[in-house]
């Protein structure tokens, strides 16, 4: 089971994806494809985002089975910021409602 979780504060959002989905052997998992390809899409956004000093990576963590990313947005890219992740946890969101049994969103 993967696990992502959202958690948005102040001025700064944490996300962390963890957990193997665990729906086919390693290698032909299309719920693990879906969820890697919308974690890996959100993390080189925002590393474009930060690149454009529109947020700061506080926190950048990638590994087998888990990735961490925390972030501070500034005043004038709040809604930039939210738009690109509301799409990311609505791809989260579709997918978890057809694999509820690989995915959960908290």
């Amino acid at each position: 089971m993967t696990t992502v979780t959202y958690r948005d504060y102040y001025d700064k959002t944490l996300i962390i994806a963890e957990g193997h989905s665990g729906s086919a052997p390693r290698g032909q998992d299309l719920v693990c494809a879906g969820i890697s390809c919308l974690v890996y899409t959100l993390l080189n956004t925002l590393a474009d985002e930060e690149a454009s000093g529109r947020i700061r990576l506080v926190r950048n963590v990638v590994r087998d089975g888990y990735v961490c990313v925390e972030l501070e947005s500034f005043d004038f890219s709040r809604e930039r910021i939210k738009g690109i992740v509301d799409t990311f946890m609505t791809g989260v969101y579709m997918l978890s409602e057809s694999y509820p049994g690989n995915l959960r969103v908290e």
